[in-house]
């Protein structure tokens, strides 16, 4: 008696608790599930979606690094190529010249003022 006692209070304990039940089916508990699993699917789907951007677009930027500095070393060995020596001595304006018969050296000035007291 006294357990169908207990058992009768707390059936009226819950029952009076907010005044407000929720129930759910076979069917709500479903249709919720669907609903919980195409919003996952689509965040997922969104955050792979920006991911795969931003691998595009890093990509992008390392083909192009790479394309630059290929041109940086073109330009490298160009520059390189122009000041070798066989490049200068094959110019025309050095072919041009002229070989002097005659080097005269002048001694260099140094003193700009000179003073005769010493």
């Amino acid at each position: 008696m006294s357990h169908l006692l207990l058992t009768q209070q707390q059936n009226e304990m819950s029952n009076s608790g907010a005044g407000f039940q929720l129930n759910v089916g076979p069917v709500t508990s479903l249709i919720l599930m669907m609903v919980l699993i195409a919003t996952m699917g689509v965040l997922s789907l969104t955050h792979l979606n920006s991911m795969s951007t931003k691998g595009y677009a890093i990509n992008k930027l390392e083909d192009e690094n790479k394309a630059l500095v290929e041109d940086n070393e073109i330009n490298d060995m160009l520059i390189l190529n122009a000041r070798s020596l066989s490049t200068i001595e094959g110019s025309d304006l050095v072919q041009n010249m002229v070989k002097p018969d005659r080097v005269v050296y002048f001694e260099s000035i140094t003193i700009v003022a000179q003073n005769d007291t010493l």
